[in-house]
This record gives structure tokens, sequence and C-alpha cells, in this order.
């Protein structure tokens, strides 16, 4: 089961996750982003900076409602930076609001530490070597995964949250689910750890939003726990491990708290080269410790959280508990080194030179890619885990080059002008089609070589004005778009050359026009030549008609007669 998945709806390419993943276990396919499971350590950071809300923490909430549904007895192991947050609640409160869900028990995880900082003491007076705490499972993945040499060095004993379980376990029965709540992402891999007792772990955002969505009242509160002692609450603070088992101070050099990831990082390598061999090391993987998890579901500052852990803490029990008997809280962490393809130096730079990068001086390790050099993310082309197009600086070159290729061949003339009417900018055709009088140059004014009250007036109003036929310079007829840029303080100018449409257009209509009059003058003709035939049958009918009523005339006469 995958812990953080990405939804790919979601995914807007932006490649956050991945400039802010320090392991480089973000890869990207097809544009999309997706974490590498074999490098991930799982501290949550691309989680918290997705803008998109993309990465999602996998649920086991349904898993808990079906065990109080099931009518089993459900024990809590609240992470003891419960109270960062949720600072609206005490713990009296909160348990109250747990019991309302069907919690059967509420618990402090911090009964667990206190066994756990028993293991330390002892270690540190008993180990040969630097020991690393173990209870942080972001700092256990980078050791067993990124620095494997270093697994001696890992404190041999379960974390709270497995050791308190187990606590859980023996004292309530076997049957007793068991549920961790806290605000780290990673506690939910570890959960499924084979030798885990947990039957299922949730963030404190997920707890968060079971309680909004589930309207409980007070009336149900869970039986009674075992409260933690004051030092061990300090755990979630950085610093707050030593402090619950040995004094130490913050220049110490053979006792070590370290906090954030980058920093564990450091520590560790400088371990590996043997720079540093403390007795202890304290490494919490983020900046903070515990109260500053990924999926807290708080957003008050670091100091606010700490604050509220120091007054809890001060509040807790004054006796320790005794250890129970006949459990074994040891741990033996296992080596997964990340096995990584290293390509041959000639297909690293052959990705090189696919990106514009033929020498030292092309690679401008700007790492907005994400990787931290060109040649890194070079390599991590090779191994498939990312693309060529992620080179900012080279998409970006290729897109100007590719504007700059259609600038320079349109037909149109293209000017860029400031406010005040001063050329910026203009490609050869704009030379070409202005410069049969006057040169146009950069820095010269537009009205130079072009009437620019209509421009002036454009970029005022800051109105895009398109389709003006205008005659410029030689006779020339464009067709004028005028686009102010206010956020420049710039406008371009689109000159078309639209002189032979118009010539055209002219002689069209000229043609028209001749056409209109040789058909009225032929049209008059004929008309006339109807008119005299008409005529000319006029006279001759009337000429008929005398000569035949003459003659009726006559053949009456003789009738008569």
């Amino acid at each position: 089961m995958k812990t953080i998945t990405t939804q790919k709806a979601n995914c807007r390419d932006c490649h956050r996750c991945m400039r802010s993943c320090p392991l480089k276990a973000v890869g990207i396919v097809n544009g999309q982003a997706r974490l590498i499971d074999e490098k991930c350590v799982l501290c949550g950071r691309c989680v918290v900076e997705c803008p998109q809300g993309a990465k999602q923490v996998t649920s086991q909430v349904s898993a808990v409602k079906e065990a109080v549904a099931a009518g089993r007895f459900v024990a809590m192991s609240l992470a003891p930076s419960f109270v960062a947050a949720f600072p609206e609640y005490t713990l009296p409160q909160l348990a109250a609001k747990l019991g309302g869900l069907g919690i059967s028990l509420v618990e402090e995880t911090a009964v667990g530490a206190e066994e756990v900082s028993r293991f330390y003491s002892r270690l540190l007076t008993a180990a040969e070597k630097p020991v690393i705490s173990a209870c942080c499972p972001v700092v256990v993945n980078v050791v067993t995964k990124y620095y494997p040499d270093l697994i001696g060095n890992l404190a041999p004993v379960a974390s709270p949250m497995l050791v308190h379980a187990k606590m859980l376990k023996h004292r309530l029965g076997a049957d007793t689910f068991v549920v961790f709540a806290g605000p780290c992402i990673a506690k939910l891999a570890e959960s499924r750890d084979s030798a885990s007792l947990v039957d299922a772990a949730i963030t404190f955002r997920q707890l968060r939003e079971w309680l909004a969505e589930t309207a409980t009242g007070d009336n149900s509160p869970p039986a009674a726990a075992i409260s933690a002692p004051g030092p061990v609450r300090y755990y979630p603070i950085a610093g707050g491990i030593l402090k619950s088992f040995v004094r130490s101070e913050s220049t110490a050099t053979d006792i070590i708290a370290v906090d954030g990831l980058d920093n564990c990082l450091e520590v560790l390598a400088a371990l590996r080269k043997g720079e540093i061999a403390p007795r202890f090391i304290e490494a919490l993987a983020c900046s903070g410790g515990c109260i500053n998890g990924p999926a807290s579901g708080c957003a008050d500052s670091v100091p606010a959280k700490k604050l509220k852990v120091a007054e809890f803490a001060v509040a807790g029990a004054a006796r320790h508990h005794k250890s129970p008997a006949g459990l074994d809280f040891s741990r033996c962490h296992t080596q997964a080194p990340v096995q990584e393809f290293i390509p041959p130096e000639s297909r690293i730079r052959e990705v090189l030179r696919q990106t514009g990068k033929y020498s030292k001086e092309d690679e401008k390790n700007c790492g907005a890619c994400g990787f931290n050099s060109c040649r890194e993310k070079a390599v991590a082309v090779c191994q498939g885990l990312t693309e060529i197009d992620t080179c900012v600086p080279y998409m970006r070159s290729k897109a100007e080059s590719l504007a700059n290729f259609i600038v320079q061949h349109s037909l149109n003339a293209i000017i860029v002008v400031d406010s005040k009417m001063i050329v910026q900018e203009f490609n050869p055709a704009a030379e070409k089609m202005l410069n049969r009088q006057q040169a146009i140059i950069k820095g010269g004014k537009l009205s130079e070589v072009l009437d620019s009250r209509e421009i002036s007036a454009a970029i005022g109003k800051g109105e895009k004005m398109t389709d003006r036929r205008v005659t410029i310079a030689g006779g020339t007829v464009v067709n004028q778009t005028i686009i102010p840029v206010p956020e420049h303080d710039l406008a371009i100018i689109v000159l078309t050359d639209i002189t032979v449409q118009e010539k055209n257009a002219r002689e069209l209509e000229q043609m028209k026009l001749q056409t209109v009059e040789k058909a009225t003058e032929i049209i008059n003709k004929q008309m006339h030549v109807a008119q005299e035939i008409a005529g000319l049958l006029g006279e001759t009918t009337a000429e008929t008609k005398a000569a035949l009523l003459e003659l009726v005339s006559l053949l009456k006469a003789k009738g008569k007669n």
C-alpha cells in the first residue's frame, strides 16, 4: 500500500514537489510528478509543498470506524504533540471527544517513550560507537536507504509508537484494536512493519476531519488511561528526547540534537566521513521536531507549539512507571540501500548537449529543474527519473528562439515602442516597409517614420485597436493593429501591407463602373433603336390604315351606283 499518492488530475506541472525534495525522490513522467518509492523516506515535504493538493496521504480512518462498529475495544495511542495540534482542547476534553467517536481508551504515546528513554540511557553508557536515535521513522528510512553503512549506529530499539502498541496489547489483551494518531506521515508506513502491533495509524489532520464530520457529545468518556511522566512529554520538540534521559547543553559536542531533514543529512554525512563522533545523536526530520510534522493539521507557529508542549510537560506525572515485565522492545534495522543506475559519461554528455550545454560554461546549475546541477539532472534523465523538458532555461531559450524566428521571418512589420513613442524593437519587415524615406532606428522617434498620433492615443486609453487602414510613406497602404502592453509601458504595432489588395480592389471597382457605363450605353442604344422601329412601324400602319379606309370608301360608292 502506497502511503503517498499523486492525483494526476490535480498535478499541474509546477514541479514544486520535485524542487522541495532534498533526496530527489520525485520523478517526472509525461510532465507529471510521481514519487519514487525506493528513494522516498516519507518526510511529507512534497505533501506540504504541493499548491494543488495533488499529493494525497492514505487514510486508515475507515479501518478504525469498522473496529468501532464491530464493538471492539479500540485504544488510541496519542502522540505527545497533540497538545500543539489541538490547542483548543485539554487532554480530558479531547479524550471525551474521542470517546464520542467510539474510542474506548486514549493514552499518550509518551508512556511508550518512557521505555525508549530507558533504553537510550543504557546505550549511552554501554555503546562503543555513536548512537543515532530511532524514534523518527524518516531518519530510520534515511539511514537504511542512504547511509546503510551507518545501520549499526541506529539505536536497536523500537519507536515509542511500536513500544506503546506492544504495552497496550500486553495490558489490555491481544484482541484490543490499537490505533496511533500523530502528525507524522511516515508513521503510517511504520505501523505496517512486520513487527508492529499497531492495527491502524492516522494523522492528526485526518483525526481532525473525523471529529468535524461526526457531531459528538462529551458524554462518552473513554476508559481511564495512564498519565505520562513530564520528561517524556518533551519528545515532540527538538532536544526533547535528550531531555528525557540525559542532561546536555546545546553547545555539547559528544551529544548532538539535530532537527530538519537537511540538517540530519549533513550530520549523517559528517558521521560517515568521520568528521564527528558524538556519543549520541538525537535526529528528528521535521524542523523544530514532531510538533512541525507534515500532517499536524495546525497552522500555529513552531514557537507557539513548543510553548504548549513545554506547559504540558510541566504538568506531567511526577513519578516514573515500572517497565512491564517480559516485553522485548528491541528492534533490528535492515539495510535497504537505494540502487541507482549510473549511466556512462557519453550518455550524460549527450543529454547535456540536447539541452544546449556543450561546455561547463553552458551549465547554469540554477536548480529550477529540482536538481542541484545540470549534470545531476542529466543523470536523472538517463535513469528515467525526469525529462529533458524540465530544464527551465533551455525551454525558455527554446521558446524565445521560436518566438524570435517567427518575428524575424514575419511578412508583417512589427514595431515595439514605449509610451513616449520611442522605438524599442522592430523586425526586418518593418525596416523594409518603413525605410523608404527615413531610416527606422532603435531609440529613434516613431513619428519620424510613421504617424504616431493614433498609436499614442491607443496607448493612453490602453485599448487595442485593429483593422485601421493607413497610408504610410511611399504610398504603401497598411492595415494597422495597435496592442498596448501597459504592464511594461510598451505597445506593439503590427503593419500588414495591403497595397496590392487595395490596388486590386480599386481596379475591380473601376472595372465594375466601366461595365455599368457600357451596359447603360448599350441599353440606351437599344432603346433608341426600338423607338425608331416603333416610330417606323407606326407611320406604316397609319398609311396602311388610310389606304384601306380609302379603298373601303371606293367600294361602298360603287355599290350604291
